[in-house]
């Protein structure tokens, strides 16, 4: 019986650059509307129908913010494809990059500014032959360290029934462990919608989480700016208010959120504000939540994971916000990645924290979120609900 693999490190949002060649299994009649990857002005961009280039990210290049400014040739030089770290797009590669970095694993998010971009196109069936493509490319991927590499599906949002297909393909054919969506597939602008229901009944067989990477909604920009706004929640935190007054938690108890690259400190006073509006209105009837014991933080508390990055007020307050729902992340190859020292970086933020609580927010949970080798059984119900009240009755 091969050993179980050892976790000590793992980054729940790490991200991978597509190929030039990942599209290139789309049928005839769709290949030559998919994006291509082309050299524009010296830079690699992705093109596509009625689109500005999209280049690829200086960091690209350095796997950090921090390299790119020691060397100023790499901010202001183009990213040829030729510069690109191979790491990005080699399996190979990226294990020996997670040597470098002391990473034991990643969980692997696409480049958010392509799949803006795609997601616009008017054409549902080239959107989702593009979906699925690069499905098959990640799993692919993924398979060459399937102890290491863990690539999220992307989901079509061009109808309900598309994305219950893809996802149920990618879990059960491809072996995917979770998905990423990036607006309601029923086109609702909130969440809750009934049109979504069958969406959320798939999700709660299937038992994978779901994450929103920092915006959502039907507006082109699941990419963050530089930097996240400090003490500010993200925009995809809105998705989960009304999930919760709708009761979409309460029937659907497996479904689980990841709120990825928005980090968490912002997320305690945010919920104890609208705990404590809930609680002053909770005799009318539109406020009623079908707990009558609950508040709607605790619904969120239990469905709804963050990763973090630069938060120290989230790692002090994690037993407030629930320990097993922090993940940190190293958002390799991003400007706020600290590579090939992201492990030194990770130490520093969890540095006055007691050493049993350590692992689980550098690995612990979320292999047991993901059920990575070793932690198939995931989460007890104590261990997700094991957190304090923010307000009082």
């Amino acid at each position: 019986m091969a050993d179980q693999p050892t976790y000590n490190l793992v980054s729940a949002e790490s991200h991978i650059v597509e190929p030039p060649d990942v599209f290139d299994a789309l049928p005839n009649s769709l290949r030559d509307r998919a994006p291509r990857l082309v050299s524009v002005e010296g830079a690699a961009a992705w093109v596509l129908e009625d689109a500005e280039p999209i280049p690829l990210v200086a960091t690209t290049s350095t796997g950090s913010g921090w390299l790119r400014a020691a060397d100023g040739a790499h901010s202001t030089q183009p990213v040829a494809w030729e510069s690109v770290l191979p790491a990005l797009y080699d399996p190979t590669q990226r294990t020996l990059a997670q040597w470098a970095d002391s990473v034991d694993a990643e969980i692997l998010y696409p480049t958010p500014e392509l799949w803006d971009a795609i997601r616009q196109l008017p054409d549902a069936e080239l959107k989702v032959a593009l979906v699925r493509a690069y499905n098959d490319w990640i799993a692919d991927f993924c398979s060459e360290a399937p102890d290491r590499l863990f690539g999220l599906a992307k989901l079509p949002t061009t109808s309900v029934e598309d994305a219950q297909s893809e996802l149920a393909r990618c879990v059960n054919e491809l072996g995917l462990h979770g998905a990423i969506l990036d607006a309601f597939p029923s086109g609702a602008p909130a969440g809750g919608n009934p049109a979504d229901e069958p969406f959320w009944e798939t999700v709660n067989e299937l038992s994978v989480p779901i994450s929103f990477h920092y915006a959502f909604g039907a507006a082109a920009d699941t990419a963050p700016p530089d930097g996240i706004a400090p003490g500010m929640k993200p925009p995809m935190a809105d998705t989960l208010l009304p999930m919760v007054a709708a009761g979409v938690f309460d029937r659907y108890p497996e479904v689980k959120i990841v709120l990825a690259h928005g980090d968490a400190g912002w997320a305690l006073h945010w919920m104890e504000f609208f705990d404590i509006n809930y609680v002053r209105h909770k005799h009318l009837a539109e406020y009623a939540l079908q707990d009558p014991e609950a508040v709607p933080s605790d619904y969120i508390r239990k469905h709804a994971w963050f990763t973090f990055h630069q938060d120290r007020p989230a790692v002090k307050n994690r037993h407030s916000l629930g320990g097993a729902h922090l993940m940190w992340g190293s958002h390799f190859p991003y400007e706020d990645s600290n590579w090939p020292d992201n492990r030194q970086q990770a130490m520093r933020v969890i540095d006055s924290t007691p050493a049993e609580d350590r692992h689980s927010l550098l690995a612990g949970n979320v292999a047991r979120l993901y059920r990575l080798p070793g932690f198939e059984k995931g989460f007890t119900e104590d261990e997700i609900t094991s957190f304090g009240q923010l307000v009082h009755f």
